[in-house]
């Protein structure tokens, strides 16, 4: 076996992603876990001091104990697959066995992205989108009509799309706002599901609007 791949939920320090759209990837030289655009492990198997079975009111899994300094401490996955089995199928890969050779390009890889920090998407993704979410404020600011009861809910919802869309459709726009080297695909199960989201909300917002009044 050369890849071992399943899907789950994880708490990667305070983020947390829910069953199944959370991935537990390993491969004979790395191992990630992966909730997308909010967060990307990578480890080589040196960073790894301990891998432990968990059970909580998400189901059962693993802990994963490690020495990345750039990583929160709290790292785990659950999955309905029996931790023994799990483990089997992660040694199976071969990514523990020092007795092999490893490819060193992809060690070297590894610690690039976890100097990069758990986040793949980069500062100025962060910051274009708290100020395009926040539009309505600004708009709200300039006409100096802050206690308005009118709702821009709308905006915002559309701009969370069109921003959503151009990350995964736009190469010039993802190349602004993703980190070098990181593969959009790992982040496609996140990026679907917080777009049908963020579509549902801008539909009903709509919708509200052209509500007539009560008592008409």
């Amino acid at each position: 076996m050369n890849e071992f791949s399943l899907n789950g939920g994880a708490n990667i320090g305070n983020m947390t992603a829910s069953k199944p759209l959370a991935t537990l990837k390993v491969t004979p030289d790395m191992l990630l876990v992966n909730i997308g655009f909010a967060g990307q492990l990578y480890f080589n198997a040196d960073d790894i001091t301990l891998i432990e079975p968990i059970s909580g009111l998400s189901g059962s899994g693993i802990r994963i104990i490690h020495t990345v300094k750039s990583y929160p401490q709290k790292v785990t996955f659950f999955t309905s697959t029996p931790y023994s089995n799990l483990v089997e199928n992660m040694k199976a890969t071969g990514f523990f066995n020092k007795e092999i050779m490893h490819d060193q390009s992809i060690w070297h890889q590894v610690k690039k992205f976890q100097e990069q920090g758990r986040l793949p998407v980069k500062t100025i993704a962060i910051i274009i989108f708290i100020v395009g979410w926040n539009i309505p404020f600004l708009i709200q600011l300039a006409l100096h009509n802050i206690n308005s009861s009118i709702t821009y809910a709308p905006i915002s919802l559309l701009f969370a799309t069109i921003f959503i869309l151009l990350t995964l459709f736009s190469e010039p726009f993802r190349m602004l706002i993703i980190k070098e080297d990181r593969n959009i695909k790992d982040m496609h199960k996140s990026l679907y599901f917080l777009l049908l989201i963020v579509f549902i909300l801008l539909v009903f917002s709509f919708l509200f609007q052209h509500l007539p009044p009560r008592g008409h």
